[in-house]
């Protein structure tokens, strides 16, 4: 019988980690989580997907219910430790301004502009990560979006907060980078073999 788990109303990362700590109790168990909106449905569908979990979606009433099939024997080892045994990341940039530095902004636009030409010349990151107006530079106006573009085509990943683009009201801006939660985003830090912040 699966586990049912009611977790609309709840803001980002609450429905991925209410989510991770039913798959580690639950074992092999089906789980049913119910959210209330696309953010948290996408984001909790990629969580269980990257542990392994095969994951059917169904709009009803104005939530969305997500059956979870663990893997056959139980939980993946990767979901309850999803750290445990992996290979460190290389390179992870966190982009949480749209500026680089704290000076005069006009400055910190063009210093950022440089900085984002110059990591295409550079030892190519794994993953860039944007939150807070960082966010700024992965939409369709963004004066680097050429340079984000590039760096994705070459298999990086670009993880951009969604709290933030539904913060700042641009979420349908985006251009660049899928969407993503703060789980993800403290995830790939936590990985990472260092940390780069412009």
């Amino acid at each position: 019988m699966a586990k049912i788990l009611d977790l609309t109303g709840l803001a980002c990362p609450l429905p991925v980690v209410r989510t991770k700590e039913a798959l580690e109790a639950g074992g092999a168990q089906h789980l049913i989580v119910m959210v209330d909106n696309i953010a948290a449905r996408d984001n909790v569908t990629r969580f269980a997907e990257s542990r392994g979990c095969k994951v059917e979606v169904a709009a009803a009433e104005g939530c969305y219910h997500l059956t979870i099939q663990p893997p056959a024997g139980g939980v993946a080892e990767s979901c309850v430790s999803p750290l445990a045994g992996l290979t460190p990341l290389g390179t992870v940039v966190v982009f949480a301004s749209d500026r680089m530095g704290e000076g005069e902004a006009e400055l910190g636009a063009i210093l950022m502009r440089a900085f984002c030409q110059t990591l295409v010349q550079m030892e190519v990151p794994q993953k860039l990560l944007f939150y807070n107006r960082g966010v700024f530079l992965t939409l369709n106006d963004s004066p680097v979006l050429a340079e984000l573009k590039g760096v994705e085509e070459m298999g990086v990943e670009l993880l951009v907060c969604g709290t933030c683009l539904d913060f700042y009201k641009v979420k349908g801006r985006l251009a660049a980078g899928k969407v993503s939660n703060m789980f993800a985003i403290l995830e790939s830090q936590m990985q990472a073999g260092r940390i780069i912040r412009p």
